[in-house]
């Protein structure tokens, strides 16, 4: 059969193509999880016990280390999420409202692969280092406590799609 658009007009996608860019931009994601794990792993300055008649201690000026940590977590992944959920949405316009699920569920994972890289190949818990010297220093292992840092990788995923949308609304409107 014989297809005509008019002016302006393009073919609806084929749904392989719809397919093969999802599956695409989903691995790209998984992909910059794995590159963020190793950017916090590298960035991240935990705090550092130091090492007492008694064991290991944390005074409060190492205490913040602690704090950066999970700052440098929450940075890396507001900017790698912004990014690509403003591609998700750029490639995957055509999916509409479906775009939004699927840049929470690979976001939220995402954070969580980073975050078991950075806890995985980050120091180990400093209470189970032995052979310590009095003022010995051992960094506190990579950690997340609590949500909030996991929430913030699909809130700025969706902030760049609404972003993207929001620009791009003139291609919407031109195929209506």
């Amino acid at each position: 059969m014989n297809e005509h658009f008019l002016p302006g007009q393009a073919p609806a996608p084929s749904r392989a193509s719809v397919v093969r860019r999802t599956v695409l931009t989903s691995i790209l994601m998984l992909l910059l999880g794995i590159a963020a794990g190793f950017v916090w792993l590298g960035l991240a300055h935990p705090s550092e016990w130091e090492a007492v008649q008694n064991g290991i201690v944390l005074n409060e000026a190492a205490a913040k280390g602690q704090f950066s940590v999970v700052v440098v977590f929450v940075l890396i992944g507001a900017g790698t999420s912004l990014v690509w959920g403003a591609v998700a949405a750029w490639v995957l316009d055509d999916l509409g409202w479906v775009v939004t699920p699927v840049v929470i569920a690979l976001t939220l994972l995402a954070a969580v692969i980073a975050w078991r890289i950075g806890v995985e190949l980050g120091p180990p818990d400093p209470v189970t280092v032995t052979g310590l010297s009095i003022g010995d220093r051992v960094p506190s292992e990579l950690k997340v406590d609590g949500l909030a840092p996991f929430l913030v990788w699909p809130i700025f995923g969706l902030v760049g799609v609404v972003g993207t949308m929001w620009a791009t609304r003139h291609r919407v409107d031109e195929r209506v």
